[in-house]
């Protein structure tokens, strides 16, 4: 992590993270879309025991890159609970397609 000398240096670097980010989330968000087309049963789709495997993983990222497990696992059940409600909706959209076909 760069050190900055100002605020404009500060928000620089946060833009760039952001940058660097967002792309990260789209693509995660494209393997959400390809469960939903994937999963054969509607309750597979939220799986208790993968969102505190992944919420797991990330804490212990963040734990060993000395960061804040909790700032990671609030983030991380937030987006997880956005991709659960996003998977439903691709699921509930190809289903719904292949009963009209």
């Amino acid at each position: 992590m760069k050190t900055c000398r100002n605020m404009t240096e500060v928000r620089e670097e946060i833009d760039r993270v952001d940058r660097l980010i967002v792309p990260l989330l789209l693509e995660r968000l494209g393997y959400i879309a390809q469960a939903g087309h994937i999963k054969q049963d509607r309750e597979a789709v939220r799986d208790e025991w993968r969102i505190e495997d992944v919420v797991s993983k990330a804490k212990a990222t963040a734990e060993g890159l000395g960061g804040n497990d909790g700032y990671i696992e609030d983030i991380y059940r937030h987006l997880i609970e956005w991709s659960i409600a996003h998977e439903f909706t691709v699921w509930d959209g190809v289903n719904e397609t292949a009963k009209q076909a």
